[in-house]
């Protein structure tokens, strides 16, 4: 029995077993004028080669496409330079995202997204905090999300909403900005529509959260996902219904086999 729950969640789950197979890393070097050197690095981890990967940095409001890699064998590490972001001017903390999309052996494609964060000469903590829930269901999701100012003082926010390609935020046209009183909490909600060629259905997203106060930046980042229904019906899950039915014969095979072999037994007895 207890193979076979682990074989049902293999099938199933394939990747919240054995995880994502390219760890990403983020590098920075930041000089004396403000001027900032990016480096993100790739490492496959996995047992098998990933392809036509695409990564791009996010940072304020825009984007920087980087080379494309052919193929990252396992084992196999890469480093990319960017040097495209804007010189930042004042001292503080700065938010920067990149977005990785890879094909698997099997043709599937995959999205990593991954945050961090450089200072410019002192690094400084945002006080805005919050989380971010989703509901929805086949071709469109809700995102919930709540925002809490853990200090005294007034914040100007401007925030930015990461989605992974092929997605599409209705009602937050990429930059948002409100304020938030002191100690004040903020619910709002953003609704998802999903792309006519994405597959998946859990995918990551990031909210970037930045404010100045006393002449100094500050940026967080909210972390959470975005889900939907599966759409069962799909071929997608062909496979995965298939190799159900099969395990599920099987085991009724099993039990009917001991259920008649000890009502024999017992006739005999």
């Amino acid at each position: 029995m207890r193979v076979f729950l682990v074989l049902i969640v293999l099938v199933l789950y394939p990747n919240m077993v054995f995880g994502q197979p390219i760890k990403v890393s983020i590098g920075s070097d930041v000089n004396e004028k403000g001027q900032v050197d990016l480096f993100l690095t790739l490492e496959n981890t996995g047992s098998h080669a990933v392809l036509h990967i695409h990564p791009m940095f996010h940072f304020h409001h825009s984007m920087s496409m980087m080379t494309a890699i052919r193929e990252l064998r396992p084992g196999q590490k890469i480093t990319l330079e960017n040097y495209q972001h804007p010189q930042v001017l004042r001292v503080g903390t700065y938010p920067i995202s990149a977005m990785v999309k890879y094909k698997t052996l099997e043709g599937n494609e995959k999205t990593i997204l991954h945050s961090d964060s450089f200072y410019f000469k002192e690094p400084v903590r945002s006080q805005i905090g919050g989380s971010i829930q989703s509901s929805g269901g086949v071709s469109s999701s809700i995102l919930k999300i709540f925002l809490k100012n853990q200090s005294d003082s007034l914040k100007n926010i401007r925030m930015m909403l990461l989605l992974p390609p092929g997605m599409v935020a209705e009602n937050f046209d990429g930059m948002m900005g409100f304020t938030l009183r002191g100690k004040a909490g903020k619910n709002f909600e953003v609704v998802v529509q999903r792309g006519p060629n994405v597959d998946e259905d859990r995918f990551p997203v990031r909210l970037m959260v930045e404010y100045g106060e006393m002449l100094k930046h500050y940026s967080g980042e909210i972390k959470g996902f975005i889900q939907f229904t599966p759409s069962w019906y799909s071929v997608k899950y062909l496979k995965h219904f298939t190799v159900l039915v099969v395990m599920g014969l099987i085991l009724a095979l099993l039990y009917f086999r001991f259920y008649y072999s000890l009502k024999k037994g017992n006739t005999n007895g």
